[in-house]
């Protein structure tokens, strides 16, 4: 339902041909200020619907936190027309839909998958969902449950737990606008009144994104969307009234321990970021690059930090977020290499300023896994609408039209320029995931110490 970062991962990389262009999107705005893109694709007898709010962590003061998410569950509740789940479960039996949803820093998505034959009872299902849930307290009670046995599930997770100690840190001031997740005491003591004051204040057209992508015609879902949502009543944008925070610089440098039963040490580092769309936007094509490029087993990144043995795994990235998304530097090590691990992935990052670090056909080998992976997200309808209103929500869909000549125009300079701009000298949060025996000894002091941080806070 909902996804948290911080995993170490590798890109696999492809050889340097063209990755397939995009299909061709057509875009409509309603009346009422609804946008609606419509992705057709004839090849086979199915649809997906999707539609995304301007919601999320982001508008989460701490009396809310997790009410976002709460909602997300809420939305395939009861509404005016299906009174109650029983009638809400046995509608989407009988379009034979699959469903889901998600709630991030700056998205809530809802999907339904189903034949095309039934388009035109989805798009009734859909706009009932949206405009007119009923927030029943007994169901309220129910989905309650359910969101904080979420909240058990990740946090039994010591790589979740690792990340939330960090997240408190890096993004000190406003914690609640990065999780989605959610409090506990919040989610447990939420008022129907508080869903709807969500529902008032982001779940309005003008708010809003309709992807539907699949078996069907553009013209059509346009006239219908026209049609049927002529009367969900446009708003004043919700984020000139309750403008979104910015977060304030990382407090000086700093380490946080948690211990868990765990077999191997794992540390990241992590940095405040570029944004999507303010002036650091530029730098964003950067940082994606060099997540790719240093995800490339044969990188002299790989090799320097993992074929040297000196770690068990390293990956570096960056969060795509409208403000300030997170970079990290995740390196994993045996108990008795953790020093090591550490010394070498610090020393590692002034290399990657270096002429000679990346070489012209790294650079364009690894734009290219990008493009591809964008074009497997562009194959089947569900995943590319979900690509599309992560794009609307995370940055905007003229950011998406130009990402991957962007992206290929980027140079070393420009590495190394995000790197002087955002990494380098600049104030970061260690977090490190280790045993409570390895704890004992591998303690914060130890560990502020191997990555360079003085018992002021300054690097």
């Amino acid at each position: 339902m909902r996804t948290t970062p911080l995993a170490i991962a590798a890109a696999l990389f492809a050889t340097p041909a063209l990755a397939a262009p995009p299909p061709p999107y057509a875009h409509h705005v309603c009346p009422d200020g609804l946008e609606v893109i419509v992705v057709e694709n004839h090849a086979t007898p199915l649809m997906t619907m999707e539609i995304a709010v301007h919601n999320g962590a982001m508008t989460e003061p701490p009396a809310y936190n997790g009410l976002s998410h709460l909602y997300e569950h809420m939305f395939f509740k009861g509404n005016k027309v299906l009174p109650d789940q029983l009638a809400y479960s046995a509608r989407l039996r009988e379009l034979g839909m699959i469903f889901n949803g998600s709630t991030g820093d700056d998205r809530v998505n809802y999907f339904f998958t189903t034949t095309s034959d039934h388009y035109a009872d989805a798009m009734a299902f859909m706009r009932d969902s949206i405009t007119s849930p009923l927030f029943d307290a007994k169901e309220l009670d129910r989905e309650r449950v359910v969101v904080t046995g979420e909240m058990d599930r990740d946090e039994s997770n010591p790589v979740y737990l690792l990340w939330r100690a960090m997240e408190k840190l890096v993004f000190w001031k406003y914690p609640s606008r990065k999780n989605a997740l959610g409090d506990r005491k919040t989610v447990l003591s939420t008022t129907p009144e508080q869903m709807r004051t969500i529902q008032h204040r982001y779940y309005v057209p003008n708010n809003s994104l309709l992807v539907v992508t699949g078996d069907v015609k553009a013209d059509d879902v346009f006239k219908r969307a026209d049609e049927i949502y002529v009367g969900w009543a446009k708003a004043p944008d919700p984020f000139v009234k309750f403008p979104l925070v910015h977060h304030p610089p990382i407090q000086g440098s700093q380490a946080v321990v948690v211990a868990q039963p765990v077999q191997t040490f794992t540390a990241s580092l992590e940095w405040q970021g570029p944004s999507t769309l303010d002036s650091s936007a530029p730098f964003t094509y950067a940082a994606d690059l060099l997540g790719a490029l240093t995800g490339d087993p044969g990188s002299k990144f790989q090799k320097d930090l993992v074929d040297s043995g000196a770690c068990v795994s390293a990956a570096m990235g960056w969060n795509t977020a409208r403000d300030v998304g997170p970079i990290s530097m995740d390196v994993e090590a045996g108990e008795t290499n953790v020093d090591a691990c550490l010394k070498a992935a610090v020393a590692e990052l002034p290399k990657m300023k270096g002429a000679d670090y990346f070489s012209d056909d790294e650079l364009k080998n690894a734009a290219h896994v990008i493009d591809v992976s964008f074009a497997r997200q562009r194959e089947g309808t569900e995943s590319y609408a979900h690509l599309l209103t992560s794009m609307w929500a995370d940055a905007d869909l003229a950011y998406y039209a130009t990402y991957s000549d962007r992206l290929h125009a980027v140079t070393r300079d420009d590495i190394g320029r995000y790197l002087d701009a955002y990494v380098l000298g600049k104030p970061f949060v260690l977090g490190a995931l280790e045993s409570p025996a390895l704890a004992k000894t591998i303690d914060k002091g130890h560990l502020e110490t191997l990555v360079g941080i003085s018992k002021g806070g300054a690097k």
